[in-house]
């Protein structure tokens, strides 16, 4: 449970201390309409995944991760993850995550 766990606090991006909230947000949100579709959320989410996959194949093997034998991950299952809190977040299910929504502690 712990290597799941320190697995995904890889997976989510890391935001310095000095950074506001709203710059992250507005980094995410590539097409600056203030809002992020799923694929903005998934491209943001998945950074840390992409910098760990070395050999670039979408599949973090237990050797490309800094945990010692934690499961193999494609980033498939990373994107319905990412869609699952997606759409916890998304408290108006309107298929958009809100600066609000985004910035919002994970349920």
């Amino acid at each position: 449970m712990q290597a799941r766990l320190f697995l995904i606090l890889l997976l989510l991006p890391s935001l310095p201390w000095a950074q506001s909230r709203a710059s992250y947000f507005d980094r995410a949100d590539a097409d600056h309409d203030g809002k992020l579709s799923l694929p903005e959320f998934q491209e943001w989410m998945s950074y840390a995944f992409l910098q760990m996959d070395t050999n670039h194949d979408d599949v973090i093997e237990p050797e490309e991760q800094l945990v010692p034998n934690a499961p193999r991950l494609t980033l498939e299952e990373l994107h319905e993850r990412q869609a699952a809190q997606f759409r916890k977040q998304d408290k108006n299910h309107d298929g958009l995550l809100t600066q609000a929504e985004f910035l919002a502690p994970p349920q």
